[in-house]
């Protein structure tokens, strides 16, 4: 089962850019859970320290494709450099500026976020072979999963030793360190920029398969936006509150491990015809949800959704790769994080709107099941997205030097 991955991390440079993007990727939990407690701190009110996580969210999702632009169009590690550098220079402001300006430093944190996600996940197909790809984008997703369950929970740990600001500045010198190492990975060293040419304002938006995988992965946040408010109150419904963390951890978990089983096999049915049998099957699973008679019956159902989204968003990424226009190689994963968050943030406005303080939630599972059934549908409309596995022995898709070997002297 987990030779794919062997083989994946034998091969030069993989384990730099592994290391590169659990650094990176684990400042970001870190940091929306540390700046809400050091804004409570020092602006004394959650309203207001609720706009600062608000303007930085906002302002990341809305600047992240000119980051992928800017690493498209003159070089990852020129973009990488500049964004470091006023990112760093975000982060003193953050930490230092007055009260009155802590709103400003976040959105200026946010709009300066380096663009390292995305140009993590254009370099893959740069690093491996065509048939190494599903592992990669699969090993990708669990690090970012698993980032995700260990940040929130790092936290706390932090706080003990240091005040809530500290783990602020410990997670900007995560995302400073994770960038700096990612500048000097021969993935990011050798990758050229885009020949100049016609670039569209929209940018890969103006591809309709793009567009429609783009999609896909906003309704599945946006499902996932709803669990956050259907498991809360289901959980307070079955009487304690408090075990809404179990069911989004047993969520995360049954992504994690799917995921990984993801990438461990070749898949007998093309991405498209997945995603389309994924998000059915994850359809069915929420509806269930909403129909759980008890606790432990809503947590098989919750781990079971997880088993199928987790998959899910690992193909997403790999038929990007594979499909998108060559030009926005790494702006397309901008775009995917601007859609992503997009799709998180209107699900829990949605789940929030039509779930009562004494519902049981079933409103909240109802909308993230037409999401996903939705998702099915784009999913078959763009059925053609991708053409047949590539043999095992496909030479990796990247420019210069054919054979691993090369790369030897780099890594």
């Amino acid at each position: 089962m987990f030779a794919p991955y062997r083989r994946l991390l034998t091969r030069p440079g993989v384990p730099r850019l592994l290391l590169s993007a659990l650094i990176v990727k684990l400042g970001t939990p870190v940091l929306s859970l540390a700046l809400l407690l050091a804004a409570v701190d020092r602006l004394g009110s959650y309203t207001t320290a609720g706009l600062v996580l608000t303007g930085h969210a906002l302002a990341l999702a809305l600047c992240a494709p000119l980051g992928g632009r800017l690493a498209d169009r003159y070089g990852p590690r020129p973009a990488l450099t500049g964004y470091l550098a006023a990112h760093a220079l975000a982060y003193a402001l953050l930490l230092l500026a007055p009260p009155a300006l802590m709103i400003g430093a976040a959105v200026l944190l946010g709009a300066t976020t380096p663009p390292a996600g995305s140009v993590i996940r254009s370099a893959w197909p740069r690093l491996v072979p065509a048939a190494s790809l599903p592992a990669a984008y699969a090993i990708d997703n669990a690090v970012n999963e698993l980032t995700f369950i260990a940040g929130p929970v790092l936290v706390p740990v932090l706080t003990l030793a240091v005040p809530a600001h500290g783990v602020v500045a410990a997670a900007g010198a995560a995302v400073l360190l994770g960038t700096t190492l990612l500048l000097a990975s021969p993935a990011v060293r050798q990758a050229a920029p885009t020949p100049p040419g016609r670039l569209h304002l929209a940018g890969p938006l103006t591809h309709r398969p793009t567009l429609l995988l783009l999609t896909i992965a906003a309704l599945g946040t946006f499902t996932f936006g709803c669990l956050r408010i259907a498991t809360v109150a289901s959980a307070t419904a079955f009487g304690s509150a408090a075990s809404a963390g179990v069911l989004m951890g047993l969520l995360s978990a049954g992504a994690l491990l799917s995921t990984l089983g993801y990438g461990a096999r070749a898949w007998p049915v093309t991405g498209g015809r997945l995603l389309v049998l994924l998000s059915l099957a994850e359809a069915a699973v929420l509806l269930g949800g909403g129909w759980a008679p008890g606790f432990v019956t809503l947590a098989v159902l919750i781990g079971l959704a997880g088993l199928v989204t987790g998959p899910r968003d690992a193909v997403v990424p790999a038929l990007l790769a594979a499909h998108a226009p060559a030009r926005y190689r790494t702006e397309v994963f901008a775009w995917l994080n601007t859609f992503m968050w997009a799709g998180y943030g209107l699900g829990t406005a949605v789940a929030g709107r039509l779930t009562g303080l004494h519902d049981t939630g079933g409103a909240a599972f109802g909308a993230a099941a037409a999401a996903a059934v939705a998702g099915a549908i784009l999913a078959a409309v763009a059925g053609r997205i991708a053409p047949p596995p590539p043999p095992p022995e496909a030479a990796p898709a990247t420019p210069g030097p054919a054979r691993a070997s090369d790369h030897v002297a780099d890594d």
